[in-house]
C-alpha cells in the first residue's frame, strides 16, 4: 500500500455504534477528517474518496467498500459511511479503515476503529448485557427466570402450530401445543405432525365434559329414587 503524494490527517472519527443497535436509526458511521498534500497543504475541490473496512491491520481483502464524491474545503471532509452501501458488517471484532483518494492508492497505515463512550453504554440496557435480551427475528437463548405480568401470546401459521418446549432435569424435551382442531396436545420429543402426541384437554363447543355428564346422571338418578320413595310413602298414608 503506498502513501504517495497525498497525506491525511484524521481530525474526527465518530463511530455511531448506537445506530447499529436500534433498527429505526440509520446504520451509518459519521466520519470526518482532513486531507493534505505531501507539503501539508490542505486540499480543495471535488475528489473521489474510497473507504474500505478490513478485519486485519494489513494485507488481506476488504470486507466492505464504498466510494464518495467529496467536496473538500480547506482539506476538511465529512462522509456518512453506509449511506450508499449497507454496513452489513460484524462490529463485534477489531476492524480497520482504509482510505484512498482519487486513484493515488490506499493510504498506510490503516486506521483502527475505536468506539465512542456512548457505544460502550449501548452494549447494555438497564445494566443488562445484550446476551440477556430476547429477539423476535432470530433464535434467542436467555438464562434465568422470566416473569410476565400480562398474557404470553404464541401464534402459529399455516405451516405449523406454535409450541412450548419444556425440559426436565434429565434433559428430556416435552412439546405442548394446540392443534388445528382445538385440542391441547403434549408429546415427549419433537412431534412429527400437528396430530402427533396425546390430547390433554378436549374442548368441544356446546358439549359437556364426560365427567360432568356422569355426575349429573348420578344426581338425577338419586333425585328420581327419592321422588319414587316419597310417592309410595304418600300413598301408604
Amino acid at each position: 500500500m503506498k502513501k504517495s503524494c497525498l497525506m491525511t490527517f484524521v481530525a474526527v472519527g465518530i463511530l455511531c455504534f448506537t445506530a447499529l443497535v436500534y433498527a429505526a436509526i440509520p446504520r451509518v458511521i459519521n466520519y470526518q477528517g482532513k486531507f493534505t498534500d505531501k507539503d501539508d497543504n490542505p486540499l480543495s475541490g471535488n475528489y473521489l474518496v474510497t473507504f474500505r473496512f478490513y478485519d486485519v491491520a494489513s494485507m488481506g481483502e476488504s470486507i466492505w467498500e464504498e466510494g464518495h464524491i467529496l467536496t473538500l474545503k480547506n482539506g476538511v471532509f465529512n462522509a456518512l459511511l453506509g449511506s450508499i452501501k449497507p454496513l452489513e458488517i460484524d462490529f463485534n471484532k477489531d476492524l480497520w479503515l482504509g482510505i484512498e483518494i482519487a486513484s493515488d492508492g490506499e493510504m498506510s497505515p490503516r486506521i483502527k476503529l475505536a468506539s465512542s463512550a456512548y457505544a460502550f453504554n449501548a452494549q447494555t440496557i438497564d445494566m443488562l448485557e445484550s446476551s440477556q435480551l430476547l429477539r423476535n427475528d432470530v433464535d434467542s437463548v436467555m438464562t434465568g427466570s422470566l416473569t410476565l405480568k400480562r398474557d404470553l401470546i404464541l401464534k402459529g401459521d399455516k405451516s405449523a402450530s406454535s409450541k412450548i418446549v419444556l425440559t426436565d432435569g434429565m434433559g428430556r424435551e416435552y412439546y405442548l401445543w394446540m392443534d388445528n382442531t382445538g385440542n391441547l396436545r403434549i408429546k415427549q420429543d419433537r412431534p412429527l405432525s400437528d396430530k402427533d402426541g396425546s390430547v390433554v384437554i378436549l374442548e368441544k363447543s356446546g358439549r359437556l365434559p364426560t365427567y360432568l355428564k356422569v355426575n349429573i346422571a348420578l344426581i338425577l338418578s338419586v333425585v328420581s329414587v327419592m321422588m319414587l320413595l316419597a310417592s309410595r310413602y304418600t300413598k301408604k298414608k
